[in-house]
């Protein structure tokens, strides 16, 4: 088997078990045990296997199914059975893999102090080696440091490395962590003499490990920080713990101490927004790729493209003058430009939260700093070695990048270690920039503030956010690990998420999340739970309906649709969507219907009334279709195609002489493939046989290819038999048309 069999199995494992089917998981489960050859796990197999015979046993006779109820001993046993078959998926990817992580354990494995040094020689002296690391950053704090000295730095750098490496490799990499060492890690944790870094660091290996293979132990410890009183470490263990029950949360809810511990937590009406506000800034990082295609594709070419002429129109003003003079100047020419609108776009992404930054950055993350997996996560701190030097060259300026809600902390270290490598009269002129930007800055969080998007705890958790988005994005062996973030979409797929958001607003507005971001499988799961038939809430009807329009089952979007419009007035937005769903499931009557409705309250709707021509054109309804027609030619002739749907019509409904009047017209404008067949035959039809090759000549040249051609002319070819046009004269014509093509 393949590494990709095996993950393929484990998948349907999960599937049988949760969904009650035992009998067939154990079948699947052999499979990988087999496969891993390991005497523990085949005999652990076979002792859960007479356990489920005996349940089963004792079922037949009570008449009660095991899943039904609350039978421990049922429950026990399928908690079992999803650790056997992880341990086995994980002890054949530990043997077979070349993934980044397994290729880790193996060393680990070989070599158990292979990630060890001179300055930490095993995981229970870190502790110790990280209380006299920031012991002495005090002394250095009382006496100074000596910027000019590269050496200098490159040894600190080094020796901090040391001590950050080990601790994440070896809390990220091991599987079967001793209670011993959970303690060390408890440990680093509590310890005030610790700084911040560290203890990030330990905790998002602990949770790295965890979302690699489940471990009730490891969440615990996470579990324990959710209501620690420092912000950052908070955060980070709460976003961990929602990647943790978003990816196992079917495994969870079968740990009955996790499970309690997270009921009771989740009493805290505070943590549970803190948790809701999580939960919504990654379903949010979803859209980073498209946000990041769209800055790329649509508004940074724009700006490339006018860059020249805005260099151009600089050099015109006289800087020398007054600010205040100048300043006009300057809106002015951005306005005539185009600029502004294109600043507009991106500063509206911007302040919705989006992250705008995430591919600009992308393109920062090649030192070698980077090279290091726990530097990915390392929050932005002045004391550290690699940005130490910043701050001491240019503290207001390391303090403005602190202070910066925008960018995450990988982004700030990027920023930072690029200015490092700038020359002195470059970085006095980025401070100056920045100096002046900072306004800008403090006016926006004074915008984010009144609406409720800023405080200290969703700006930490948001930058933790896209920091992981950063790391599974661009990390050089990013494709060898699973990207927690995108499992978000599975929240709402276990029981943990009921015990998580017990109130039925806080569902709600979960599935109003993944409804703005464009996730309707979710949110028609989430919607669907929470709908109270004896209640006449409009927005999760509305919601759901276009959910699962969107989602291609038009019948229900039409059952909720009308539910939707009982309860509001604005019924000609319904009006319009229902046409949509009654057109695509083939009821043009009804699609008709609502047409009509809606041109009852919008006379001049032309849109409308195109598409309402068409449905009549497709109901042979042509004289409605006529009417229709000549109305919008009339009021809007440069409506687009509108001559075309006219012409066709007229050929449909026979009347030949005045289709060919309007193609003698209107031929100069023609531009489609299908207006050039339309008109020949028509041509066709009124037995101008030269006139309708030429037509398709013409048409046979924008067609994109051959196969699109012949669908098109073929299309109505009874019509054209209709008016006496033969098969063997519409073959030859065809010919005629092609040979000529060809030649």
């Amino acid at each position: 088997m393949t590494t990709k069999d095996i993950f393929s199995i484990y998948d349907k494992i999960n599937e049988q078990l949760y969904s009650d089917n035992v009998a067939e998981a154990f079948f699947l489960i052999r499979k990988i045990v087999k496969e891993v050859n390991d005497w523990n796990l085949s005999v652990l197999m076979d002792e859960y296997s007479s356990t489920y015979q005996h349940i089963l046993a004792h079922s037949l006779i009570s008449g009660k199914y095991p899943s039904e109820g609350n039978d421990t001993i049922y429950k026990q046993l399928i908690l079992n059975l999803y650790l056997l078959t992880q341990k086995a998926k994980e002890a054949f990817m530990t043997k077979n893999s070349n993934l980044l992580e397994y290729e880790g354990q193996r060393f680990l494995a070989n070599n158990p102090n292979v990630f060890f040094n001179d300055v930490v020689t095993g995981f229970d002296q870190i502790h110790q080696a990280l209380r006299q690391h920031y012991n002495s950053l005090k002394q250095v704090d009382s006496e100074g440091e000596d910027n000019d000295n590269i050496s200098y730095w490159h040894t600190a750098i080094a020796d901090y490395q040391k001590l950050m490496s080990p601790l994440f490799a070896y809390t990220f990499l091991k599987n079967d962590m001793s209670d011993i060492d959970l303690d060390h890690v408890k440990a680093i944790i509590s310890d005030s003499e610790v700084g911040i870094d560290a203890k990030c660091i330990i905790i998002s290996a602990l949770t790295m490990n965890t979302l690699r293979n489940f471990d009730a132990k490891k969440t615990n410890v996470l579990l324990s920080l959710a209501e620690h009183n420092d912000n950052t470490l908070r955060q980070r263990a709460l976003v961990g713990l929602v990647l943790i029950i978003s990816k196992y949360g079917h495994i969870v809810e079968y740990e009955e101490h996790l499970k309690n511990r997270i009921t009771f937590l989740c009493k805290n009406r505070e943590l549970v927004a803190e948790l809701l506000s999580i939960v919504f800034q990654i379903v949010r990082s979803t859209e980073t790729n498209k946000i990041s295609k769209q800055i790329n594709e649509e508004i940074m070419p724009e700006l490339i493209k006018i860059s020249p002429i805005i260099q151009d129109k600089l050099d015109d003003i006289d800087f020398d003058d007054d600010s205040e003079k100048i300043k006009p100047k300057i809106e002015n020419m951005f306005d005539e430009i185009g600029f502004s609108d294109k600043i507009q776009d991106f500063t509206e992404l911007q302040m919705s939260g989006s992250d705008v930054f995430a591919s600009t950055f992308a393109q920062m993350k090649g030192f070698p700093f980077f090279s290091f997996i726990e530097n990915w996560l390392l929050p932005f701190d002045r004391q550290n070695p690699y940005v130490r030097r910043l701050f001491n060259k240019k503290e207001k300026l390391g303090d403005t990048i602190i202070a910066n809600p925008l960018l995450c902390n990988s982004d700030k270290f990027s920023f930072s270690l690029n200015l490092l490598q700038m020359p002195d009269n470059q970085l006095n002129t980025v401070e100056f920039a920045i100096k002046e930007e900072k306004e800008q800055i403090d006016e926006m969080i004074k915008d984010m503030d009144k609406s409720q998007n800023y405080s200290e705890s969703k700006v930490t958790a948001n930058h933790y956010i896209l920091d992981l988005y950063r790391f599974y994005s661009y990390f050089p062996r990013h494709n060898d690990l699973e990207n927690p973030l995108v499992k978000i979409l599975n929240l709402g797929d276990s029981k943990m998420f009921d015990i998580m958001f017990v109130q039925t607003d806080d569902k709600q507005k979960v599935a109003d999340f993944y409804y703005q971001y464009n996730h309707y499988n979710q949110a028609i799961g989430i919607y669907s739970k929470i709908i109270d038939p004896n209640e006449a809430d409009l927005d999760i009807y509305r919601n759901l309906a276009y959910s699962f329009q969107q989602t291609g089952d038009y019948r229900k979007a039409i059952d909720y649709y009308i539910i939707a419009e009982s309860l509001d007035k604005n019924n000609t937005w319904y009006l319009r969507r229902l046409a949509f769903c009654y057109r695509q499931i083939g009821d043009l009557a009804k699609t008709i219907d609502c047409y009509n409705a809606i041109l009852d309250s919008a006379k001049d709707d032309f849109r409308i009334m195109s598409k309402l021509a068409i449905c009549h054109i497709e109901c042979c309804q042509y004289d409605e279709a006529l009417s229709l027609l000549y109305k919008i030619d009339y009021l809007k002739p440069d409506y687009p195609k509108i001559k075309s749907v006219l012409m066709l019509c007229l050929f449909y409904s026979g009347k030949l002489e005045q289709a060919n009047e309007l193609v003698t017209k209107e031929l100069p404008n023609f531009t489609d493939m299908k207006d050039f067949i339309t008109a020949g035959h028509i041509s066709l039809a009124i037995r101008a046989q030269h006139t309708a090759i030429e037509h398709y000549k013409q048409a046979i040249s924008k067609a994109k290819d051959l196969k699109s051609f012949l669908a098109a002319f073929y299309a109505d070819a009874n019509l054209l038999r209709q008016h006496g046009v033969s098969s063997n004269e519409l073959n030859l014509v065809t010919e005629v048309v092609l040979i000529d093509k060809f030649r």
